[in-house]
């Protein structure tokens, strides 16, 4: 019997399936229509779930959606009428939204899975965000969840407590539109970047600047109260625009051209002043909630979680003995909550345990239906393709990975990656700047064994555990900057991953770099810049030819990309 999480509609749309078994599957949409952050409702992950394991109703526990439709939609529609709103096609289109949104849920539903309709759960955003996080964690009930994002039903900051009995309390709440994460995401759209994609841009352009527009940030944003000035933004009433006139008369003329010299200093001393504010308010944030719970231990989820630069700066405060991230805190995962709520209702006194990135479905299960050798020639056999592959990265070729099981969250964690040798500068430029075209302020992330992490890296204790799906930054360490310049950020860090798990192919890759002078890898995702991340052995090809890499390790060799 099964029990499924769906989230969707508003950021990019997943479903997670899981049992009393083992089985898990989590998918995301934009694997399947190829549209990057795809929010639509998931028929794609449905079929591809509906044919996998057959479901019906009889095969099903409950089917739990990671909100509830009507609230989410009333409060942030309340607001706007409340408030006086010039912009018409503001209301009318939230209107629109009420006919074909996730307020009809399950009308849409069983299109695609015949369900009675009292199989149907709905949790709340910030409680599948919490339900997600509980996942990753022993001994749940030590821990202090906190969410903070957006916006939910009418929640921009929650909190909640846990006890041994499954009992779940909310301990406080900040409500809409006082958000930092739509504050933060205002400043992305006024430096030009896509909201709720360009989030990360700002943070790394961040190091490149001062905190000199701090004081004035702080009038529109406070704090302490974690209140905003509403009339600097336009979020809550125009459907294309975050900020108002009253920002760009603040800070002069928006989305200007960030390549210009000038324009560059500018736009990165305005990233550093939010990025400044953004800590500031999460560290006052986490004061109040370790005082009202009385824990020391923190789970941090929701779309702010994913902030690592802010991450790896609070734990210089020692304010906290622990904080874990889990590998996907925004709305995907909470398609894992809402599966986990939808367990503790059938249950009622236990909870699943996903404390690992590899929730995806096999690559082989991904791909019965198609013929890799129309698409690659095998060059390496099982027994030699690991030593072969890391002859070709000591040399400075560029592979791609797509092997194992699918990782579950916004970061390629070697599974479905690009991948060269860190001491190979040449190889790391030509692969962060002409192959996967990024802005020259984004820095590569580095993957490392648990064994040689200390030899290269310092990290606070209370966040290590991040480390494992790149959720947090490092300090690097002389011996770093001496042989492997090209993987630090300006700031002297860098987000690594460490390897853990000896079976997986990255481990082994990396102990036979180890035998050839060199014992880092670069990992990118396996993705063309505005794409979603491959799925299939067709995307695998495609995206290979488009960026020109020849190889590909796959589970049972190095492969080559054939001429059609």
């Amino acid at each position: 019997m099964y029990y499924i999480g769906i989230s969707a509609y508003y950021h990019e749309s997943s479903v997670f399936l899981t049992d009393n078994n083992g089985t898990n599957c989590f998918l995301k949409e934009e694997s399947f229509s190829r549209i990057k952050g795809d929010k639509n409702f998931p028929k794609g992950c449905l079929n591809f779930l509906v044919k996998r394991f057959d479901l019906k109703d009889e095969n099903i526990h409950f089917i739990s959606f990671y909100e509830k439709p009507f609230k989410s939609w009333w409060e942030i529609f309340y607001y706007s009428i409340k408030n006086p709103i010039k912009n018409k096609n503001f209301l009318i289109n939230h209107l629109k939204y009420f006919n074909k949104g996730s307020i009809f849920f399950f009308t849409e539903l069983s299109k695609y899975i015949n369900i009675s309709k009292k199989k149907i759960v709905y949790s709340s955003h910030h409680l599948s965000h919490c339900l997600y996080g509980l996942t990753v964690v022993d001994n749940f009930s030590e821990y202090v969840y906190l969410t903070c994002d957006g916006v939910g039903e009418g929640e921009t900051i929650s909190a909640y407590t846990i006890n041994n009995d499954y009992k779940i309390k909310k301990i406080w709440t900040n409500f809409y539109p006082n958000s930092l994460g739509l504050f933060y995401s205002s400043i992305t759209d006024f430096l030009g970047f896509e909201v709720n994609e360009g989030e990360f841009k700002v943070m790394s352009l961040s190091s490149f600047g001062k905190p000199r527009y701090e004081t004035e940030l702080k009038k529109i944003f406070n704090i302490d109260d974690f209140k905003i000035e509403i009339d600097y933004f336009e979020f809550h009433k125009n459907l294309n625009k975050s900020f108002s006139k009253k920002l760009s008369d603040m800070f002069g003329e928006p989305y200007l051209n960030i390549n210009e010299e000038s324009n560059f200093k500018k736009y990165a001393d305005i990233a550093c002043s939010a990025q400044s504010i953004l800590e500031q308010a999460m560290q006052n944030v986490i004061k109040q909630v370790i005082k009202m719970s009385g824990k020391t231990k923190i789970v941090l989820t929701g779309g702010v979680a994913l902030n690592c630069k802010m991450i790896h700066n609070l734990s210089k405060l020692d304010i906290f003995e622990e904080l874990v991230v889990p590998p996907s805190p925004g709305d995907s995962g909470s398609a894992i909550g809402a599966a986990n709520f939808a367990y503790l209702n059938q249950t009622k006194n236990k909870t699943l345990n996903l404390n690992t990135i590899l929730l995806g479905p096999k690559k082989e299960i991904i791909n019965e239906r198609i013929n890799k050798d129309n698409l690659f020639s095998k060059i390496s056999s099982s027994d030699t393709f690991i030593q072969d592959a890391a002859n070709k990265l000591i040399k400075g070729e560029i592979i791609a990975s797509y092997y194992g099981l699918t990782e579950v969250g916004p970061r390629s964690l070697g599974n479905t990656s690009i991948l060269c040798d860190a001491k190979n500068t040449e190889s790391v430029n030509n692969l962060n700047l002409k192959i996967k075209k990024r802005e020259h302020y984004q820095p590569l992330a580095p993957i490392v064994l648990e064994e040689d992490f200390e030899k290269y890296f310092y990290v606070n204790k209370s966040i290590k555990k991040n480390l494992e799906w790149m959720g947090c930054l490092c300090d690097a360490n002389q011996k770093l900057h001496e042989n492997y310049k090209s993987i630090i950020h300006i700031d002297g860090t860098s987000r690594t991953q460490l390897i853990k798990d000896k079976d997986t192919i990255t481990f082994k890759i990396l102990k036979e770099l180890k035998k050839r002078g060199s014992d880092i890898l670069v990992n990118t995702s396996f993705n063309i810049s505005k794409d979603p991340v491959v799925f299939d052995l067709f995307d695998v090809f495609v995206n290979m030819k488009r960026l020109n890499i020849q190889f590909v390790l796959l589970d049972d060799g190095l492969y080559q990309t054939k001429n059609i």
